[in-house]
């Protein structure tokens, strides 16, 4: 866990024994472009996806005005949303097309164990976490908001910036006590359909 959380530049890797010899290992997201292809690969048929995109946290809501330049704050977190959250998401979209493609075969003509349907439920925030995070910077050590403030992370009301950037980096108990509560209450909302999901696919 420790190791798929190190985030390259901010987390120091972690070492792992793997075969008798030690590896150095950080978090997978900077290469697998194809997050989801490893279980189906592995066999899956079914596939339950966590998410933690709301919606294009990197488009300017349109309120009549030119958003300003980014500053840093921003530009890092749109790259760490790049990396990190758009595979996902593409990954999503391209096993959909996948799906509807297959769909047009008759099942008598669909003979290859690599390419079958794959059914899929994903959960993803009902608000955004790039907000969230700004609302708990107060808990971060004085130094820390002081970087912050530096780079551009703001939770002022008017422009805020830099919740992306945050989102990745903070870690204290209240924000993340918060994104569990948020999961739950997503899930909860959504409880027919996970239950019917695990239903199906345990009968």
């Amino acid at each position: 866990l420790m190791a798929s959380s190190a985030i390259p530049f901010v987390f120091p890797a972690r070492a792992i024994l793997m075969g008798g010899r030690t590896l150095w290992c950080g978090d997978g997201s900077m290469r697998q472009l194809a997050p989801i292809s490893p279980a189906i690969h592995l066999g899956a048929e079914r596939v339950f996806v966590i998410g933690t995109n709301y919606r294009d946290e990197t488009s300017p809501d349109s309120h009549g005005l030119d958003p300003p330049y980014p500053n840093l704050a921003q530009v890092a977190g749109h790259t760490l949303s790049n990396i990190f959250l758009d595979g996902v998401s593409m990954d999503m979209e391209r096993m959909e097309r996948i799906n509807a493609l297959l769909a047009r075969i008759p099942a008598n003509r669909l003979k290859s164990d690599s390419l079958r349907p794959i059914h899929t439920l994903m959960i993803a925030p009902s608000r955004s976490l790039d907000q969230l995070a700004l609302e708990h910077l107060d808990e971060l050590p004085g130094a820390v908001r002081t970087l912050f403030r530096v780079l551009g992370v703001s939770p002022r009301k008017i422009e805020p910036g830099g919740g992306a950037l945050a989102s990745y980096l903070l870690f204290e108990s209240g924000y993340t006590r918060s994104l569990i509560d948020l999961g739950r209450a997503d899930s909860l909302s959504q409880a027919e359909k996970v239950i019917a999901f695990f239903k199906e696919w345990s009968a």
